[in-house]
């Protein structure tokens, strides 16, 4: 006798089909499972015997095989056990073949029989063939599946334990999700900006990256501000689309950071680099790998606080992300490809001592220490973060002025610029004034004759690489969108100069 089942298997943060076959046949009692599984699908077998038992459900006597297939998908983890299950109960009699028709299942059993939640639902509801017409899924998992069930219109129902599977379709018991929105987490309140005395420059340096997606390295003597800045930055950061909250949800799906209390991401990641991190960590790996934090990043702000005392391997691991937008890892022959279009901010000290360049306090670091701990950020990586801003002590009267921008005010500049390059880029497939290529640069950054000027003059003065070039004048465009100027101006390049200079260099006149 044969049973077929449908679920899905996991693969990186994608999902694929999977066909579940049980048969039966005569001889000793016996439990095998071909098709490419691994220990966790292999144990499945003392699960779903026990859970079928313990529910009260006659388990078929002789020996049963379970084919997954295709068999060259690697299938690993604990959610085929309801599939499994389910196929063990047709072929007891307890089910009908017929009742499984269009339907897929998902999820793990317990001993006692219920069903509990799993990782990478959403990529796995993705992943489904296109002839699955019903969903059951663990209740925990309810909400996330529906999510994405509206895509393909597949009906969800949450499972609490394989008797109310049973009931459901002997007793015609449950109902299907039917929510019409969900919602992820209440929103908490959030700093201001106006908490941050002073430093109108930082603030500027900010709603310009966030505003065109440039990269930000602010640096300073402690106390200045820069963690208070970065802690804000949530607050400005635009609303998300509903294909990039789909987009950020399939990774915190993958990595169990969805619940279904919070069953997607509707507010941009913020994604603080611990102190003490590994690349492993940074750009996801294990044996089955995982995103790292840039992919949790994604479509978001990564930030690093105490950027330089990172070892230079772990701040030169970010170069590819950052240019890519992706992360590659290649295990057992298998490529995974994690989205990470990330935007990086970053806040340091200048120095060991934290006080080269302080107007106040004498830096006790000598010369020699000093390049030591700049050099950790190089060339290559120093050409990917388009604004470095210095941020000075503030004076007492700034400290007690009342005249600083309040997180309304930058959000609004945030959003006038970004509505202009939606305006622009319309059709073309990105979002921000970073992601130009070198094309669109020519064509959406033309110059008069004095800024053709003051850039010629700057690419020798500084010595720019052709990536540093274009990328300057990117950000002048963006510079020119925030102050809503329709061409760049000799201003907007001078700013975008500033930005960009290179740490070592005090002389900036060209």
């Amino acid at each position: 006798m044969l049973a077929i089942t449908k679920t899905a298997a996991l693969m990186g943060i994608d999902g694929a089909a999977v066909t579940v076959e049980a048969d039966s046949s005569r001889g000793l009692p016996a439990f095998q499972v071909v098709g490419m599984g691994d220990a966790g699908v292999k144990e499945a077998g003392d699960r779903v015997k026990t859970a079928v038992i313990n529910c009260g459900y006659e388990y078929p006597k002789g020996r049963i095989t379970i084919n997954l297939y295709p068999a060259w998908i690697r299938k690993k983890g604990s959610h085929f056990d309801f599939p499994i299950a389910m196929a063990i109960l047709v072929l007891s009699g307890v089910l009908k073949q017929e009742h499984l028709g269009g339907k897929a299942f998902i999820g793990e059993l317990t001993l006692e029989g219920r069903l509990v939640p799993v990782r990478g639902i959403l990529p796995m509801m993705r992943g489904l063939p296109d002839d699955i017409k019903e969903v059951y899924v663990p209740l925990g998992n309810m909400r996330e599946a529906y999510l994405s069930s509206g895509e393909r219109n597949i009906r969800v129902m949450g499972i609490g334990s394989l008797s109310d599977a049973v009931d459901h379709f002997r007793k015609g018991t449950g109902e299907f999700y039917t929510e019409e929105t969900i919602q992820g987490t209440t929103k908490n309140a959030m700093p201001d900006f106006r908490d941050v005395k002073g430093q109108r420059s930082a603030k500027e340096a900010i709603v310009t990256a966030i505003a065109g997606g440039h990269g930000l390295l602010m640096m300073g003597p402690p106390g200045t501000g820069k963690s208070m800045l970065a802690r804000r930055i949530p607050t400005i950061l635009p609303e998300m689309t509903k294909e990039e909250q789909l987009e950020t949800s399939v990774i915190y799906s993958v990595t169990g950071g969805l619940s279904d209390k919070m069953p997607v991401i509707t507010e941009r990641p913020f994604r603080k680099l611990p102190e003490r991190v590994t690349e492993a960590a940074i750009l996801g790996g294990g044996k089955d790998p995982v995103p790292g934090e840039v992919s949790k990043a994604h479509n978001g702000v990564l930030f690093i606080d105490e950027f330089l005392e990172h070892p230079r391997e772990i701040i030169e691991c970010l170069r590819q992300p950052m240019e890519e937008k992706s992360v590659l890892l290649v295990r057992k022959g298998e490529r995974f490809v994690f989205p990470a279009d990330f935007l990086l901010v970053g806040a340091s000290n200048p120095c060991k001592c934290g006080y080269f360049g302080d107007r106040e306090i004498m830096c006790t670091c000598t010369q020699s220490e000093i390049d030591r701990y700049r050099s950790r950020l190089s060339g290559p990586m120093t050409d990917r973060i388009d604004i470095c801003i210095e941020l000075p002590r503030i004076d007492y009267a700034s400290l007690m002025s009342e005249d600083t921008q309040s997180t309304n005010e930058m959000k609004e500049l945030v959003v006038k610029a970004m509505e202009i390059q939606k305006e622009r880029f319309k059709g073309t497939g990105i979002r921000y004034n970073s992601a130009m290529n070198e094309a669109m640069v020519r064509e959406f950054c033309p110059l008069g004759r004095s800024e053709e000027m003051l850039m010629e003059r700057a690419y020798s003065r500084y010595s720019l690489s052709p990536r540093k070039y274009f990328r300057v004048l990117k950000l002048a465009r963006t510079i020119a969108d925030v102050r809503e100027k329709e061409n760049i101006d000799e201003r907007a390049i001078s700013s975008a100069l500033a930005y960009t200079r290179f740490m070592n260099d005090k002389d900036d006149s060209i």
